[in-house]
């Protein structure tokens, strides 16, 4: 019995170890950290052909010449979302052109939901924790997760105006010109799989058409990190979008959990990363994100966005990083 316990010991002090080392950072006190809540919207099936053509008059001409963002035309000057998202969450709001509407299989869901954005870092790694208040389904049950998305960029102009729209196409898996598995599997561009995922417009010009390109791909490169709730169990997935979106075959610290109504996910990454496929960045640095909520099991587009955000690491930005001490 003393041999088992002096063998426990150790195990237990290098399992505590490692989970503090993998999750979040051993002295980030969040309570002590400043909250900054953002309103996220469902955009149904608006893509990234929708902001730039002629449903979207106005705004569409304005982002063909890169002049507004998003956010100048659906933000007040007080911050508050000026959308009509309970309208397109019901199908009820139309398309000016094409009068189709911006969401042909409504489901009763809300048409915003509010998230929780805190940052820290220290001198080899940056953490971002999202809060947000749910039912917990995922959590609590196998087969629809729960999951939090947060894209990064900070090299193309287009990610910082207008954030994961760029990488949202008609023809996307469950959106309105979706090819059927037979034509994609038959295109050799997708290598015999089912779907289109997730692309940056200026790295496909359609699903037929791949323009992987290596001098574009180092700026337009977007970080992909993920966080799924399933079943009591956060797992954290590490990936990247350009011509298609890759999930990478490789370990990736962050934490999460679902408590008294409220997710809680944490993640983590390393400044100055090395990896090709990581933004690399360091102190004084502003970092453009987006953020995507899939709550309630919701898979494919149904899910939550935000605009387009900032995390200073030092420096001004939507959500300031507190800098811990080592």
């Amino acid at each position: 019995m003393r041999a088992k316990s002096q063998l426990f010991l150790p195990l237990l002090f290098l399992s505590l170890l490692l989970s503090t080392a993998e999750g979040a950072p051993k002295d980030a006190d969040w309570s002590k950290i400043v909250q900054n809540e953002f309103v996220l919207f469902y955009p149904g099936v608006a893509s990234w052909e929708f902001l730039n053509g002629e449903d979207h008059r106005l705004g569409g001409r304005e982002i063909k010449k890169g002049k507004k963002d998003c956010r100048h035309c659906h933000m007040s000057k007080e911050g508050a979302l000026d959308l009509k998202a309970a309208e397109i969450v019901s199908g009820a709001m139309k398309m000016k052109r094409s009068h189709n509407p911006f969401e042909p299989e409504p489901s009763g869901k809300k048409g915003t939901m509010k998230a929780r954005v805190q940052a820290a870092y220290d001198s080899e790694n940056v953490y971002v924790r999202v809060e947000w208040d749910s039912k917990g389904s995922g959590w609590r049950s196998k087969g629809d997760p729960d999951r939090v998305s947060v894209q990064m960029n900070r090299a193309e102009p287009a990610f910082a105006k207008y954030g994961c729209f760029i990488t949202c196409h008609n023809d996307l898996n469950t959106m309105p010109d979706s090819p059927s598995k037979k034509l994609v599997a038959a295109n050799p561009a997708y290598n015999g799989r089912e779907d289109v995922r997730l692309y940056a417009f200026y790295a496909k010009s359609s699903w037929a058409a791949s323009k992987t390109g290596g001098d574009k791909m180092k700026t337009g490169l977007i970080d992909l990190k993920s966080i799924e709730f399933e079943s009591g169990k956060a797992t954290f997935r590490d990936g990247w979008i350009f011509d298609d979106r890759v999930w990478e075959e490789k370990d990736a610290p962050a934490s999460g959990s679902w408590a008294s109504g409220r997710y809680s996910a944490v993640f983590k990454f390393r400044l100055k990363s090395s990896d090709r496929f990581d933004v690399s960045v360091g102190e004084g640095d502003t970092i453009p994100i987006a953020i995507a909520i899939h709550d309630e099991g919701a898979a494919k587009r149904k899910h939550y966005v935000s605009f387009p955000l900032t995390i200073g690491l030092g420096a001004p930005a939507e959500v300031r990083a507190v800098k811990l001490s080592n």
